[in-house]
């Protein structure tokens, strides 16, 4: 996969920049690619909440990239919608 991931970085910058925003991409193969904007990290409950984090947290401690945008292999096809729910939730502080 090219870094960065083609599709993620266009797809956060079209969002409000005000509001907190996370986009978050998986492929059938089992990557994951969160994308968070400046908004999204300074309104995260916790200071070190960001995309790298959080695909470690998703991907059990596998991935890497930068607090903006970042990337990961390991869910299985079928668990992918559920772990691309969670960057929301950890953002809002659920």
């Amino acid at each position: 996969m090219p870094w960065p991931p083609p599709s993620a970085t266009p797809v956060r910058d079209r969002l409000p920049a005000a509001a907190p925003g996370a986009v978050g991409i998986g492929t059938a193969a089992g990557v994951v690619v969160v994308a968070l904007n400046k908004a999204a990290h300074k309104a995260a409950h916790e200071p070190d909440l960001n995309a790298f984090s959080l695909v470690k947290q998703l991907l059990g401690g596998r991935g890497g990239g930068s607090p903006e945008l970042a990337q990961g292999g390991g869910p299985a096809a079928e668990r992918l919608v559920d772990t691309l729910a969670e960057p929301p939730r950890a953002i809002a502080g659920r």
